[in-house]
């Protein structure tokens, strides 16, 4: 199962959508080295799931190619406060064409497989998220924009920009609220908005870490695993993949898209602390003291380590 998490990240005046997932599929084992985040062609989106795969990542191929071949798709003529209706149209005229299914597990399938859309409005100049959710009554999929207010304490006017599928999400929502509270206190007094800054993510890569959460034999389960994935869609109409610092067992590592990396391998993406929020050049080819650093620093965070190595 899953736990995926698309938010509006705000650091000054600047601003950028994120999303985030856990990568473990399970069916029968698990495997926690899968994307369940991914960046649309036309760069200024992307879609996560919770749920099915086997009806989730067809359909997610299905989209990146309709994409590919429409030109005005593609080229953002069309913008994302119209592409999402798109979506759910593909998606519906998708689910509608499986044959042979069984009509009540089929449905149920349905209803456990959700979808987080969500980019930048060139027309609206702001960014937009949406839930895409299975309506039992309709017999369809709807979306829905999203925001948080009653779970956070917050009036209804003054929403935070998140949203969230799969599981564990009242733990999710509990940790995060207890994150802001200085936040949810002040910020309506003062008039302002809550911000959200990394919190999410850093509740994601501390639950990855807690064997309550990873543990199938433990009594939750182990609904979600391995390391978070992380994409970041700009104002600038441009996607970004993150190399997620890691720490396996007594390994450093990184991983992308779900992916641990081999050491043997290179990349150009930015790493990215999923504890801190710390962003940093891209990775390979650093000298052998930086890395050692960068470790020693996901060990601490992760409560394995509380000094500086000598």
């Amino acid at each position: 199962m899953t736990l995926s998490i698309a938010w509006v990240r705000q650091s000054g005046t600047a601003h950028e959508l994120i999303f985030a997932s856990d990568s473990r599929l399970s069916g029968g084992g698990n495997v926690d080295h899968c994307q369940k985040v991914f960046a649309l062609p036309r760069e200024d989106c992307c879609i996560a799931f919770a749920g099915s795969t086997m009806i989730a990542y067809p359909f997610i191929l299905q989209l990146q190619n309709t994409i590919i071949e429409y030109k005005k798709v593609f080229d953002r003529a069309v913008d994302i406060t119209k592409m999402h209706g798109r979506i759910v149209s593909l998606l519906n005229r998708f689910i509608g064409n499986h044959e042979g299914t069984i009509l009540g597990d089929f449905e149920d399938d349905l209803l456990g497989t959700t979808f987080l859309f969500g980019g930048w409005s060139w027309r609206m100049s702001k960014f937009y998220i949406w839930r895409i959710f299975y309506d039992k009554t309709l017999r369809k999929y709807m979306s829905a924009s999203t925001g948080v207010w009653s779970a956070l304490s917050l009036p209804r006017t003054n929403p935070v920009q998140i949203a969230f599928v799969g599981d564990y999400i009242p733990d999710f929502l509990r940790i995060l609220r207890d994150r802001l509270a200085t936040q949810i206190k002040s910020a309506p007094v003062a008039g302002e908005a809550v911000k959200l800054n990394y919190e999410p993510l850093a509740i994601l890569a501390e639950m990855l870490s807690d064997p309550r959460f990873t543990d199938r034999k433990q009594d939750l389960k182990g609904l979600i695993g391995g390391a978070p994935q992380v994409t970041k869609v700009y104002p600038f109409l441009r996607t970004m993949n993150y190399a997620i610092e890691w720490q396996v067992g007594s390994k450093f590592v990184y991983a992308i898209k779900g992916r641990m990396i081999a050491d043997f391998e290179l990349f150009t993406v930015p790493g990215l602390n999923p504890f801190t929020g710390e962003v940093r050049r891209p990775v390979r080819g650093r000298d052998e003291d930086e890395l050692l650093h960068d470790a020693d620093s996901v060990m601490r965070a992760l409560g394995l380590r509380s000094t500086p190595p000598p």
